[in-house]
């Protein structure tokens, strides 16, 4: 059990998130490339809009009006979502799409 802890803390470093906020105007510009292309399933277009539509909608699993826990919730869901849509999206396109944006070859969002 140790060493899967380890194993977990070596893979998501806790201060990958603020790595996460530094490049988030790079990220939404990748996220608003990728739900105008063409080539990005519907399925995966649809699950991003449907967990920004979750966060701003007033209903929950979990109520807003509980200090903090309703809004992490929310926050938890959106990460996991924007997560999950660039696993979904092919590989070649967001390459792409990040080289376009990050001439620098330096910024490769979740790997």
């Amino acid at each position: 059990m140790k060493i899967q802890a380890r194993e977990h803390v070596r893979r998501h470093r806790p201060w990958d998130i603020f790595n996460f906020v530094r490049h988030l105007p790079s990220f939404v510009r990748l996220f608003v490339r990728l739900l105008r292309d063409a080539r990005v399933s519907v399925f995966a277009k649809a699950l991003l809009m449907s967990a920004l539509v979750y966060c701003l909608s007033p209903l929950d699993f979990i109520p807003d009006l509980l200090p903090m826990l309703g809004q992490v919730d929310d926050l938890a869901i959106f990460v996991m979502a924007c997560r999950a849509f660039i696993s979904l999206s092919p590989r070649e396109v967001v390459r792409q799409h990040v080289g376009e944006l990050d001439r620098s070859g330096r910024w490769q969002p979740f790997e």
